[in-house]
């Protein structure tokens, strides 16, 4: 198993929210680098699939918790990647119109959104750090 997620916040140049929120309430809740900051006010949800049925989970608490983060400016993405240069980005406009619409399904048991492919569209879809960077809003 490689580190295509830290490859990619790397390549992107996200900081890790464990040194973001180092000794704080919340440093305790981002066990797993999959969580990243970019650009000061974009946080991102960084996942990669393992499973011979891609699906990328989204915990209830981490739905919430940016939520809240960005509930007067920001914004969230959440990243599904197949690689550490390719995959597809959600805005939280869009995770939070999947859920409205019931398109996004919830596990009770795992507390979790479950993204599926069919959750993915093309226009979400990048294969480039550059166009990953345009899809957020950010030039480099």
């Amino acid at each position: 198993m490689g580190n295509e997620v830290l490859d990619f916040a790397n390549q992107i140049g996200a900081t890790d929210l464990k040194t973001v929120f180092d000794y704080s309430e919340f440093h305790g809740l981002f066990k797993r680098r999959n969580y990243f900051l970019i650009d000061k006010n974009k946080f991102l949800i960084i996942k990669i699939s393992r499973s011979n049925r891609p699906f990328w989970g989204f915990g209830k608490k981490f739905f919430d918790l940016f939520n809240t983060l960005t509930e007067k400016r920001g914004n969230y993405f959440f990243v599904a990647l197949l690689s550490e240069k390719s995959g597809w980005v959600l805005s939280k406009r869009e995770i939070l119109n999947q859920i409205s619409d019931g398109s996004l399904s919830y596990s009770e048991n795992q507390e979790q959104y479950k993204i599926n492919p069919y959750n993915l569209k093309d226009h979400n879809g990048f294969t480039s750090i550059g166009s990953f960077l345009k899809k957020i809003g950010i030039s480099k």
